[in-house]
């Protein structure tokens, strides 16, 4: 038997849709949906670009350009050069049901996993990440009253600007448990995070970036033996200590931790990074932005120029961050006229964008390695 802790308003649409029967139109098709684990969608390498792959990512707002002032330090706002501020919540519900481990995932506290989010989102510096670890906050301020004092103190925060989010992205977690077997029997836990992203100040939920639903299970990061466990007469014997919190905890973590990865490329895909490149020698490009603006190592980026409202992709880039810059190298260019012109002319010198025209670079999803290194 599953355990759910909450029955959701979205759930409840689900199932009075479901009701409802309708015609499919002649341009959609029946298809069955996966109800497996969700996987991480990681870039392609650039050396593994054909020509059709060189355009500019979906979800990238060149129109937004214009409103640029191409100072990393004091962007406007809707420039899609701008790093978001983003305040994170992760919801602490309980879990409802009885059974055989659902006392131990009960005992399971969320505020970990809201550590581990920002953690894991600051440490990209894509966004700017509004902490929501108030004890650490406040013990820090303490000391800093006790050892410098309350003039001191006020000074410090008067010059300091407190964070206002763009927007929130609230997670809300659904655990359940399930047993299989009579006397040995295995514990499958499964963990389903599903986001939304709030304006909170109009109060409206934002439709992009769009994170959908993650399925995490615990067969994904445990294997199914280490699960088993041995009863007999109603009384554990041996195995997996399903009625232990800490071994528990221990499992849900770990599924947790593999879906903020997930979620965590998602994010990089709906919201890539982007730099302008200043000049371009040989193969060889510069870059205005580095790991200040979340250019991350290896990173795939797309090269393009913008000028008037007009996109011309100009090839693929693979691309390597300094703190405030970045340097990369062209391996594909474009099968286009513009990039013919621009490559001609770098091979003779550096080529600079003409007055009125700039080239970007803007990625294309999470490096291949950066969840085996980085997270």
């Amino acid at each position: 038997m599953k355990f759910i802790k909450t029955l959701t308003l979205s759930a409840i649409t689900l199932a009075l849709l479901a009701g409802c029967k309708s015609t499919p139109s002649s341009q959609t098709q029946k298809t069955k949906v996966s109800n497996r684990a969700s996987s991480a969608l990681v870039a392609k390498s650039a050396y593994d670009f054909e020509d059709s792959d060189i355009t500019v990512p979906a979800y990238f707002d060149t129109q937004g350009l214009d409103r640029c002032t191409f100072n990393p330090n004091n962007e406007r706002d809707g420039c899609p050069l701008k790093k978001p501020i983003v305040r994170m919540y992760f919801d602490v519900a309980k879990v409802a049901g009885q059974g055989e481990g659902v006392d131990a995932l009960r005992a399971f506290e969320d505020h970990s996993l809201l550590m581990m989010l920002e953690n894991q989102f600051a440490g990209i510096n894509r966004f700017r990440i509004i902490t929501r670890d108030d004890n650490t906050v406040s013990k820090e301020q303490k000391i800093f009253l006790e050892q410098q004092g309350a003039k001191a103190l006020a000074k410090k925060v008067s010059q300091q600007r407190v964070l206002q989010p763009d927007f929130v992205v609230k997670l809300d977690s659904l655990r359940t448990v399930k047993s299989e077997g009579s006397i040995t029997s295995w514990m499958d836990y499964t963990l389903e995070l599903t986001s939304s992203v709030l304006n909170p100040y109009t109060r409206e939920k934002l439709s992009h970036p769009n994170l959908g639903k993650i399925r995490v299970k615990s067969e994904d990061v445990r294997d199914r033996a280490e699960m088993k466990y041995v009863k007999a007469s109603n009384r554990y014997l041996s195995g997996f200590r399903y009625f232990d919190g800490a071994h528990v905890n221990a499992v849900i973590n770990d599924m947790a931790s593999r879906g903020i990865d997930i979620l965590l490329t998602r994010m990089l895909s709906e919201m890539p990074s982007t730099a302008q490149v200043l000049g371009i020698k040989g193969n060889q490009i510069s870059l205005d932005r580095g790991q200040n603006a979340g250019v991350l190592p290896n990173e795939t980026m797309i090269i393009f120029s913008y000028e008037a409202g007009f996109v011309d992709p100009i090839g693929v880039a693979h691309v390597m961050p300094s703190k405030n810059s970045a340097t990369g190298k062209i391996i594909r260019w474009k099968d286009n006229k513009l990039a013919d012109q621009i490559k001609a002319q770098s091979e003779n010198g550096i080529y600079r964008p003409a007055s009125g025209s700039k080239i970007f670079a803007v990625s294309v999803g999470t490096p291949k390695d950066f969840l085996e290194n980085r997270t």
